[in-house]
C-alpha cells in the first residue's frame, strides 16, 4: 500500500483490457486517465461500436463521458478539445454538460489542454460529492543502526487508516521496547501527530517513528 498506485482508483475489470485497440487508447490518453484516477475516479476507455471515449464512474451510479467534437481520435493531438457530460445508464433525466473545450464550447480557449479539463472535473465531483474519498495510511517503522554500523529498516506494524489507532500502536511498541528490551529513550519529538523516538542499547541505535504509508480509497 505504500506505492504510488495506492493513491489512485483501481483499474477497470473487464475483458477489454487485453484488446489492442483498448490498450492503444488507454496509453494515448494516459495523462488524462491518470489524473482522473487520482481524483479518484474509476476510469475506463469505451470502444464498443466505435464509440471511442473515456468514462469515469461517479458514486451515485452515474458517469462522466469524455469525448471530443465527436469520438476521441486515436491520436490525442487530433482531438478538437474535450467534451464532458454526466449521464446515467438507467436514468435519462441525468444529462448535464460539465466541460466543453471543443471549438464551439464555453471553454474553447483551452482546446486540448488537460489542466483546465481536470480542474473542472475535480471541482464538479467535489461540489456534488460524487467521488470516493482517499484516506491516509500510516505505519510504525524502525530504522536500526547496529554496532557494526549496518542500517536496517522495516515496518513494525500497520498500515492503519486511523491516526489514533496508529499512535496507540506506536505507544505500545515503544513501551515494549523500553520495558521488555531495556532500550533507553534518548530523544522524542512530534507528539501525537508525527511521533519520532530515538533509542540506544549496547552501542546500537534505533529510530522508531510513525510513517506516511500512502493513500487508499475509503
Amino acid at each position: 500500500m505504500s506505492n504510488n498506485l495506492a493513491q489512485m482508483a483501481p483499474m477497470p475489470v473487464h475483458g477489454n483490457t487485453d484488446d489492442p485497440l483498448w490498450c492503444k487508447l488507454w496509453n494515448a490518453y494516459e495523462p488524462v486517465i491518470t489524473a482522473l484516477r487520482r481524483i479518484p475516479l474509476v476510469t475506463d476507455v469505451e470502444i464498443s461500436g466505435g464509440m471511442f471515449a473515456i468514462t469515469a464512474e461517479l458514486t451515485d451510479g452515474s458517469y462522466l463521458w469524455i469525448a471530443s467534437s465527436g469520438v476521441l481520435p486515436l491520436e490525442p493531438n487530433e482531438a478538437e478539445g474535450f467534451h464532458v457530460r454526466r449521464a446515467h445508464a438507467d436514468n435519462p433525466t441525468i444529462d448535464e454538460l460539465v466541460y466543453d473545450s471543443t471549438p464551439d464550447g464555453a471553454q474553447a480557449e483551452h482546446g486540448n489542454n488537460i489542466v483546465p479539463l481536470i480542474q473542472a472535473i475535480t471541482a464538479f465531483v467535489i461540489e456534488r460529492h460524487l467521488s470516493k474519498q482517499l484516506i491516509e495510511l500510516l505505519s510504525v517503522r524502525i530504522v536500526l543502526l547496529t554496532n557494526r554500523h549496518q542500517s536496517k529498516s522495516r515496518q513494525l506494524s500497520g498500515p492503519f487508516s486511523e491516526r489514533a489507532e496508529a499512535v496507540k500502536e506506536f505507544g505500545c511498541i515503544t513501551h515494549h521496547v523500553m520495558h521488555e528490551y531495556g532500550w533507553r529513550l534518548v530523544h522524542a519529538q512530534g507528539g501525537k501527530e508525527w511521533p519520532v523516538t530515538v533509542w540506544e542499547s549496547q552501542k546500537e541505535m534505533a529510530i522508531i517513528f510513525l510513517a506516511h504509508d500512502g493513500m487508499a480509497l475509503a
